[in-house]
């Protein structure tokens, strides 16, 4: 019986930890020179830590991002812009890729414990980057400017193709509007 109790212990205590570890996208990502590319990121660590400091290195030497700004490489600055937060979503973008961004892109979260003890984490292999060259001519600058007004559900569909797109919409009072759906079958081609 007691055997049985330290085998459901087990079990059940693996269940609700979590463990250290960075999740990326399988394979590897590519971009063209002049365009933009999104790494989808994701970490997890278990309880009683909180999250200091977070950032991305390329091939291991240039830091690409930094949760305190002083710390990029020169050739990010502008370029980089951190999606994620300090809890568990490490997602990066990157623009105006050169071809002199490809390389190996590992994401590091540095945490304090309970008791102030120290730990951090590198996700390992990490995140290989292709950047070719010019493809496609950049795109005429786009804007669009919409005045709405209306009582009920509205629905709406916009298809852009763009090197780096950033879609928001705002409320009259400025505020950003969260809370859109992907429309079923609709794919836009980026």
């Amino acid at each position: 019986m007691a055997l049985v109790l330290v085998a459901a212990f087990c079990l059940l205590s693996g269940a609700y930890a979590q463990e250290w570890g960075v999740t990326l996208a399988p394979g590897p990502l590519a971009g063209w020179a002049g365009s933009c590319v999104t790494i989808p990121c994701s970490f997890t660590y278990p309880a009683g830590w909180t999250v200091s400091a977070v950032n991305w290195t390329r091939n291991g030497n240039q830091t690409v991002y930094h949760s305190d700004e002083a710390r990029f490489h020169a050739a990010f600055k502008g370029r980089v812009r951190y999606l994620g937060n300090k809890q568990h979503n490490c997602s990066l973008r990157v623009a105006g890729l050169r071809p002199s961004d490809q390389g190996t892109y590992r994401f590091r979260f540095e945490v304090v414990g309970d008791s102030s003890s120290r730990n951090a984490w590198t996700g390992q292999p990490g995140q290989w980057l292709n950047v070719s060259g010019n493809q496609d001519p950049p795109p005429p600058p786009l804007q669009v400017s919409l005045s709405l007004t209306y009582t009920h559900m509205l629905h709406f569909c916009l298809a852009l193709k763009s090197k780096c797109l950033e879609l928001g919409a705002r409320s009259k009072a400025g505020g950003v509007v969260r809370g859109a759906t992907r429309t079923p079958g609709f794919s836009p081609q980026l």
